[in-house]
C-alpha cells in the first residue's frame, strides 16, 4: 500500500468530491458541492480532509462538533467515503484516526457516526474500529 497522504480540502477539491459523494449515494453538482464546501471550510468548528495516493483524492472525511441543549457538544462524521477501489486498505481507518485527533484538539469527549440502516459493510467497518452502536433511530424530513 503507497503512502497516503492526509490533507485539508480546498474548494478546488469539489469536482472530485462530486464523484466519491456519487459513490455513496449523494448526487450532487460541483456547484452544490462548491457552495457547501465554502461554508463549512469557513467554520472553525468543521473540517474535512482528504486523502490522496500519489496525487489521486482517494477519500474524504467531513467531522463537525455538534451542539446540543440536553448534553455536552460532540464531534460527528458527517459523511466518509473512500473511494470504492481502495477500500479495504486502511484509507478509512487513517480519515477517521485524523478526525478523533481533531475531535481532541477542540476539546470533545466523544466522537459520533450515523450510518443507514442498510449500510451494512459500514456498520461492520466501524465496529471493527472500535466505536459502538450507542442507539436507533429513525430520521424524519420535511421539505420547506
Amino acid at each position: 500500500m503507497p503512502d497516503v497522504i492526509i490533507r485539508k480540502a480546498q474548494l478546488d477539491d469539489a469536482a472530485i468530491l462530486v464523484e466519491l459523494s456519487r459513490q455513496l449515494g449523494y448526487p450532487a453538482t460541483v456547484a452544490e458541492i462548491l457552495k457547501r464546501l465554502e461554508t463549512i471550510l469557513s467554520q472553525f468548528d468543521q473540517q474535512v480532509l482528504i486523502a490522496e495516493i500519489y496525487g489521486r483524492v482517494v477519500g474524504w472525511v467531513h467531522t463537525f462538533t455538534a451542539y446540543r441543549v440536553e448534553s455536552s457538544p460532540f464531534a460527528e462524521i458527517g459523511g466518509l467515503v473512500v473511494d470504492q477501489s481502495f477500500r479495504g486498505k486502511g484509507i478509512g481507518l487513517e480519515l477517521v484516526s485524523q478526525s478523533r485527533q481533531w475531535a481532541r484538539d477542540q476539546g470533545l469527549g466523544q466522537i459520533r457516526v450515523r450510518s443507514n440502516v442498510t449500510r451494512e459493510a459500514a456498520h461492520r467497518f466501524y465496529q471493527r474500529i472500535g466505536f459502538e452502536q450507542s442507539k436507533t433511530s429513525i430520521v424524519f424530513s420535511m421539505q420547506i
